[in-house]
């Protein structure tokens, strides 16, 4: 996988139990670090199907790569997840492609996904 800001090393495809309920809380929200982040961010709206595709679709990345070789976007939606084995978590994905799934077993997922299609992700030349 490649970035603009280097090669990001993806660990592998997650393998995940099918999902049973996604839950969205906060969608279009900004990050409060950027005064601008309200007005960029008002369409930035994942549906239900979007974030389910992207569960499915995205890779692990090590944190590492997450927090310094992905592109940082203060656009993101986060919610609630519930999966058919009873784990459960919280989910966030950003607007340039990036995830992270917070697990009740402990785990944090971090995710990437440059192929991921959803009408609130800027178009790649892919």
């Amino acid at each position: 996988m490649d970035d603009s800001l280097g090669t990001v090393q993806a660990m592998g495809q997650i393998h995940l139990p099918p999902i049973s309920t996604i839950t969205i809380r906060h969608s279009d929200t900004g990050s409060p670090a950027s005064d601008e982040a309200a007005h960029q961010c008002t369409a930035f709206k994942l549906s239900h199907q979007e974030i389910r595709a992207y569960i499915g679709k995205a890779s692990q990345v090590t944190e590492h790569d997450y927090l310094h070789m992905l592109d940082w976007s203060p656009c993101h939606a986060s919610g609630e997840i519930i999966f058919s084995d009873g784990v459960t978590g919280t989910w966030a994905i950003h607007q340039y492609r990036a995830g992270s799934l917070k697990l009740s077993d402990g785990r944090t997922l971090y995710l990437y996904c440059p192929r991921c299609q959803a009408r609130a992700f800027p178009m790649t030349d892919e």
